[in-house]
């Protein structure tokens, strides 16, 4: 295990990578698994197969859905952190910025930080990849000083978290009094009952998915064996609110642009991107949010 203070090179990208400690139960669920499998596989093809089976989006695309939110790309200068950053193709993009002085991407699963994230970073930055800084941690329990950091960016990972609020507060401890948290993520309408929620989490994932995820066909996985939380937009907002943010913005992203798809329920202003969201997913919702 590396101490704080120590970088190491991995490869012939140069890539530095931070270790932080991390709660060894997080190391023990099928996500993470998951994750591991799939990183070994898909490193070995390439910077192309990453974000086709990782991601299943683009720079481009991440721009675009992050600048529908306002002023959330305007947001991003300074000293970050990606919060469950997986592949490191958020914070590369966000990189890219000439404001953007460094990102710190902690992501859980060791694998697809040594193995993935170096690809990926050299790739989208070539000679800036020193921007973004791998590191193996747990996003609630970041080692950083409080007060140190510019900018938060949590991209389709809290919904992961096992202590959501808990999260969301080490997040804001890290911040600085004038820094943003810009969230993507997916929600459902208010009216979801609990009964609902229960039923997604229990979906049985099928064997072609468990096949391109390369698992055993044959193992009984539910979505929520696979670390998967639902929340619902009201939900996401009283996580924010008990861990001390303040909604500054916030925009439900739709790929689909049929005047057929109903309204969200929780009043928050729709845009229609021609960006990929992701995976099966036909909408995001993008939060801005600053220390209260």
């Amino acid at each position: 295990m590396l101490n704080l203070t120590q970088l190491k090179y991995l490869g012939t990208n140069h890539v530095k990578i931070m270790e932080w400690p991390i709660e060894p139960s997080l190391a023990q669920g099928e996500d993470y698994r998951g994750n591991q499998l799939l990183a070994q596989n898909i490193s070995v093809k390439g910077y192309d197969a990453i974000l086709e089976e990782y991601v299943y989006i683009t720079p481009s695309d991440i721009k675009e859905i992050i600048s529908a939110v306002p002023y959330a790309w305007d947001s991003f200068h300074g000293q970050g952190i990606d919060l469950g950053g997986g592949v490191a193709c958020i914070s590369s993009t966000i990189a890219c910025k000439e404001s953007v002085e460094n990102i710190i991407c902690v992501e859980v699963t060791e694998d697809v930080v040594r193995l993935c994230q170096p690809i990926v970073i050299s790739t989208i930055l070539g000679s800036e990849q020193q921007k973004v800084t791998p590191c193996i941690g747990d996003f609630n329990n970041l080692h950083l000083s409080p007060q140190s950091i510019d900018f938060a960016v949590a991209w389709g990972s809290l919904h992961h978290s096992y202590q959501l609020v808990e999260t969301l507060i080490e997040c804001k401890r890290v911040l600085k009094p004038d820094g943003n948290l810009i969230v993507v993520e997916r929600a459902h309408d208010n009216s979801t009952t609990q009964n609902k929620i229960e039923d997604l989490l229990n979906i049985e994932y099928p064997e072609d998915f468990l096949r391109k995820t390369y698992r055993d066909p044959s193992m009984r996985l539910t979505r929520r064996d696979n670390g998967e939380h639902e929340y619902r937009y009201d939900d996401w907002s009283k996580a924010f609110r008990q861990a001390g943010f303040k909604i500054k913005s916030a925009r439900v992203i739709r790929s689909d642009s049929s005047n057929n798809v109903p309204v969200n329920d929780a009043g928050i202003p729709e845009v229609h991107l021609g960006a990929k969201l992701g995976g099966f997913l036909t909408s995001k919702v993008g939060y801005l949010l600053s220390p209260s």
